[in-house]
């Protein structure tokens, strides 16, 4: 059979290896892309070089073809078409104007079942219904969540100190929410339903962080910028890195593949060169967009770095990794018939199943069993007109000993991933899909260890910087680091944050010529 090409594969290096070049971008995910794409439409005539250690652009967001059945990394495509029409890039999406999530939870023998429309009125109004005695806590949560977004639009990112002054009088809900948890919100609006509070706290868990630590500012943005409009792309999703990538190549950008930095050069406390092999490329300015723990301490060398930095940056939590299960199945399932054409469909026990999960993963151990679990379950083939295709995620799903297995017992590191396909796989046909085992022809996994080896983050990290409340805004590593010239664009995670932070690194880098110093995409 014969392998499917995907878009990702047309882009090739086009490096020239100047001596120097106006920016040099570590990582061709979507934040090194997005920021390459911006700068260059604000300084068409600087030279740009982005240099990537995968043979595609994309980073996380990616396909992957396995004995011709396509895989897809990503679950949805978030509102951030201002920035892409800004950036010109043109993909046919989907969008989902009905439903945005099909929510299963599990207790002991029961299942409940619900269909979260799209939309935060629709949502507020479905909830409504569903729990009417509730009707004015849920109106009251969300007008109140939607109003707290729109301040967070009004913040300035790198405040100054004129800023700080005013935010007080401009975003009074974004102070009372800075050091909140979304526990904290829901428990501010006596969100006290089990079942209701179940369904609201499925927000924090998409990144596996728990309702009792997640920043209820970026859970209500996470949440917001979700279901306002949600899309999928009508193509593979790596179509989306593949069109970024080559847009910044027409435009005379400098794209190097397959290919490692060893060093940031430091000299005299700034940022002045990258290291490749024995190639010393000097730079302007340099963004780092990879994980932080390798790009400040490998890249740039604790030598280089302030105490206090490195005591900011050792107590940083990065995000779990996750355990993914692809699937690829005959044609005599029927999808169209089993309900499986949204966004996200998500499959867990009760309330409290990310706080154990969560727990066993500071641990570094796996808290996932039969009576504890939380899924991710999407079928992108609905959506591409495919072959038949499900992926299963699990997360938060810690590091353990899944790098040591795959280095020092390949046997066994094989056993335990297929141990854990086959539990997951059983779920979802216990839960959601009848015979599944029956269709499957391909099964590829993925376990914290793959998710390292792709993206070099030490614990295969899935989001950066976990969205815990204690290092969010302010408190997260500042997008300008203490070397002089070196930055990396940290604001949230997903797609819509990535993009998000590069605009925020760029507006840095112009003095707010270019954003206004907005917190978000408004470009002056």
């Amino acid at each position: 059979m014969a392998a499917i090409k995907l878009e990702k594969e047309s882009i090739k290096s086009n490096c020239k290896m100047d001596d120097k070049y106006d920016l040099i971008i570590i990582g061709s995910g979507i934040s090194g892309l997005t920021t390459a794409l911006l700068w260059q439409k604000t300084h068409p005539h600087e030279k740009i070089l982005i240099i990537e250690k995968e043979p595609y652009p994309g980073g996380y967001v990616t396909s992957f073809e396995r004995d011709g059945f396509v895989f897809e990394t990503t679950q949805l495509f978030p509102d951030v078409i201002d920035i892409m029409k800004y950036m010109e890039i043109d993909l046919p999406l989907k969008q989902y104007k009905n439903d945005f999530m099909r929510r299963f939870i599990v207790e002991g023998e029961t299942v409940r079942e619900y269909h979260l429309p799209a939309g935060a009125e629709n949502l507020k109004k479905a909830l409504q219904k569903e729990f009417p005695e509730d009707a004015d806590k849920i109106a009251g949560l969300f007008d109140y969540s939607v109003d707290l977004f729109k301040q967070v639009r009004s913040l300035k990112a790198n405040s100054n100190f004129a800023d700080k002054l005013k935010i007080p009088f401009s975003a009074p809900k974004v102070v009372k929410n800075l050091n909140m948890t979304y526990s904290e919100l829901l428990d501010m609006f006596k969100i006290d339903n089990p079942s209701l509070r179940e369904l609201m706290e499925t927000f924090t868990s998409f990144a596996g962080v728990p309702p009792g630590k997640a920043s209820s500012i970026l859970t209500t943005g996470a949440m917001l910028s979700s279901i306002s409009r949600c899309f999928r792309p009508l193509g593979y999703f790596d179509g989306f890195p593949a069109a970024m990538a080559s847009n910044f190549q027409k435009r005379g950008g400098e794209l190097l593949l397959n290919t490692e930095i060893k060093e940031i050069v430091i000299e005299e406390g700034a940022a002045t060169a990258v290291k490749i092999g024995n190639e010393t490329v000097k730079a302007a300015r340099i963004i780092t967009t990879i994980d932080p723990m390798v790009a400040m301490h490998k890249l740039v060398g604790d030598e280089n770095l302030p105490k206090k930095y490195l005591n900011k940056l050792d107590g940083i939590i990065m995000s779990s990794s996750s355990f993914n299960v692809s699937l690829g199945l005959d044609n005599r399932i029927d999808m169209s018939k089993l309900d499986m054409d949204y966004p996200y469909i998500v499959l867990s026990t009760e309330l409290g199943t990310t706080d154990r999960l969560f727990d066993a993963f500071l641990k570094g151990e796996n808290g996932f069993s039969e009576k504890c679990f939380h899924l991710g379950v999407i079928c992108p083939s609905l959506t591409t007109g495919g072959k038949n295709t499900i992926t299963i995620r699990a997360v938060p799903f810690a590091p353990a000993d899944w790098l040591e297995l795959r280095k020092e017992d390949p046997k066994k590191y094989k056993a335990e991933k297929d141990k854990w396909a086959d539990f997951f796989i059983g779920v979802v046909e216990k839960y959601i899909i009848p015979d599944l085992r029956k269709h499957i022809e391909v099964i590829d996994t993925a376990s914290p260890a793959s998710y390292a080896r792709y993206s070099g983050s030490p614990t295969g990290s899935l989001y950066d910087m976990a969205s815990l409340v204690t290092q969010f805004g302010p408190k997260r590593l500042s997008m300008k680091t203490p070397i002089k010239n070196l930055y990396q664009p940290k604001f949230s995670h997903g797609i819509y944050g990535t993009m998000s932070g590069a605009v925020q690194v760029v507006d840095l880098l112009m003095d707010r010529k270019f954003n206004g110093g907005d917190s978000l995409f408004h470009p002056r």
